[in-house]
C-alpha cells in the first residue's frame, strides 16, 4: 500500500496578498506559513456554517483565512485574509 501524501497547490489571488500586506508584519509571517502548511494538511481549519458553507477559516491570532478546497483539482483558493471582527462579514 503506498503512503504518498497528497499536497495541494495554495492559490493566493492579488486581492488577499493586499490584505496580507496591510496586517502588522509578525501576523504576515504567520500567515504564509499557516499557507504553507495547507499544502499537506488542508483540512486543518474549521469548517464553516450557512454563507460561509463550503468554506474554512484557520485562525492566526486575532487573524483569520479563509479559504476553499477543490479536492478533485487538488487545489486552495485563499479567499480573504483580516482580522476576525470583520472578515465573517465580507463573504
Amino acid at each position: 500500500m503506498s503512503s504518498h501524501k497528497l499536497y495541494f497547490a495554495v492559490r493566493v489571488p492579488d486581492k488577499v496578498k493586499k490584505q496580507v500586506s496591510k496586517i502588522p508584519k509578525h501576523y504576515q509571517k504567520a500567515v504564509y506559513l499557516a499557507l504553507k502548511d495547507l499544502e499537506s494538511k488542508p483540512f486543518q481549519g474549521k469548517k464553516l456554517e450557512d454563507k460561509l458553507k463550503n468554506k474554512y477559516s484557520v485562525r492566526i491570532g486575532v487573524y483569520r483565512i479563509l479559504y476553499e478546497i477543490y479536492k478533485k483539482e487538488l487545489i486552495i483558493l485563499v479567499i480573504s485574509v483580516g482580522h476576525r471582527k470583520d472578515i465573517y462579514r465580507r463573504k
